[in-house]
């Protein structure tokens, strides 16, 4: 079988384990994308919120790690 792809082979045949866990959660009211780095840590990837408040919030800022419980 032949496989084309415009992604690199180590990408297509990565271990789905190893693959990170992403979730869409709101936090303190504010809509965003995060990624979990542990069960009780997740670092936040992207805002998905409509208000342009939120992206001015240092606090909400993309990469920050903020505590949360598995499943909020």
């Amino acid at each position: 079988m032949i496989h084309y792809s415009v992604m690199p082979l180590e990408l297509v045949f990565e271990d789905p384990a190893n693959q990170p866990k992403y979730q869409e959660t709101k936090v303190n009211g504010v809509h965003m994308l995060i990624e979990w780095t542990g069960p009780s840590k997740a670092r936040i990837v992207r805002l998905l919120s409509p208000n342009p408040q939120d992206y001015l919030n240092p606090k909400f800022q993309p990469g920050n790690q903020i505590p949360l419980k598995w499943g909020d």
